[in-house]
């Protein structure tokens, strides 16, 4: 009996920058450098969407909506850096979002996604240092809900069965986030809804940020934390969100940062920076790390995005009132005048007649 072992590895290698746009893609030039490339398989995206080519995001995942009855396709690369030819297995598969990461589901599992995403070649034979370029298509049928799915497009070797008859699998994969629907649906947005400062079991200080993803499609957050006005005026960061956390949405999920050990308690002005793609979230908040353990959560006061609204509303309100107030004062000024000049002008109709004199 054969035990499968498979080693699963959710990141895109991607080595180089994107080339010029086509009416529908952006597409690498083969004359780019690549970076060196690791060990072992790899695989990356060579298609990228000229409407999000600007998008962090969009060069390392196939992130896209489509309506029903629609249907795209992106080319990826897939490279032997093993040292060896290898035989590589291509196919989509299912995933899912949990506890802040992106999952792959095993080999054979499959969603509505899997079923919709179609690989031309499903295996190939690499020399050593070989790559090969595959296109993939993921055809939307008709009748499909609306709603965003999740899954991969996974480069698999195998190793050969050992003496207990285990054979290892490792993979690497593209992460595919597709959206369902007609038009562009509901934008990506996220709130900070607050920081809590902690430490962890060996004592590091810690501030965890609760995002709150209030937009329709999944979020990828990462970031930086930045202390200030801490004592003695000390300042410390800018401290970089160690791993990107996956919020799907209407799912709340914490960004933990931890921090050098060394650093006081406080009071500091904590102020983050979080962001997913090109979308960004600011917020600022005083905290003070606890001894040991989680401390309390404090509400941050928010910056950028659409955090703007509530202040020209109120804006708006006062620039109504202020507008009200001064047509009032100048309609009792002139309602005044008027009364002020009707006696006068009685009086001077009343003389004229008592003098025989008509005007």
């Amino acid at each position: 009996m054969r035990l499968l072992m498979t080693v699963s590895v959710m990141i895109l290698l991607a080595f180089s920058q994107a080339g010029a746009a086509t009416a529908a893609t952006v597409t690498e030039p083969a004359t780019a450098t690549p970076a060196p490339s690791p060990a072992g398989i790899g695989i990356r995206l060579l298609d990228i969407p000229a409407s999000t080519k600007d998008d962090p995001r969009a060069r390392s995942y196939v992130i896209d909506r489509l309506a029903p009855g629609s249907e795209i396709s992106r080319r990826v690369q897939v490279q032997n850096n093993t040292g060896s030819p290898q035989s590589v297995r291509l196919y989509s598969g299912a995933a899912h979002i949990d506890g802040g990461s992106f999952i792959g589901d095993d080999a054979g599992a499959g969603n509505d996604l899997s079923t919709w995403t179609t690989v031309a070649k499903p295996q190939i034979d690499l020399a050593s240092g070989a790559s090969a370029e595959i296109l993939v298509t993921i055809k939307v049928p008709a009748d499909a809900a609306e709603g965003e799915q999740y899954g991969a497009i996974w480069a698999e070797v195998r190793s050969s069965a050992n003496q207990g008859g285990v054979v290892q699998a490792n993979r690497v994969g593209i992460r595919i986030y597709l959206s369902v629907g007609p038009g562009n649906g509901k934008p990506a947005d996220f709130t900070i809804t607050s920081l809590t400062p902690g430490r962890d079991a060996a004592g590091n200080p810690q501030l965890s940020a609760l995002v709150t993803n209030t937009g329709g499609r999944a979020l990828d957050v990462a970031g930086e934390l930045s202390l200030t006005a801490g004592p003695g005026g000390l300042s410390a960061g800018p401290f970089a969100v160690q791993q990107a956390v996956t919020v799907a949405p209407g799912k709340i999920q914490d960004v933990t940062l931890t921090l050098p050990r060394e650093l006081p308690n406080g009071p500091w002005t904590a102020q983050i920076r979080l962001k997913s793609g090109l979308l960004e979230r600011q917020a600022s908040a005083p905290i003070t790390f606890p001894d040991a353990g989680p401390g309390e959560p404090v509400a941050p006061v928010q910056a950028g995005g659409s955090d703007w609204l509530p202040i020209l509303a109120i804006a708006l309100a006062i620039l109504v009132v202020l507008g009200t107030a001064t047509f009032m004062l100048l309609a009792r000024r002139r309602r005044r005048r008027r009364e002020a000049a009707a006696p006068a002008e009685g009086t001077r109709r009343a003389l004229r007649q008592d003098s025989g004199v008509v005007r």
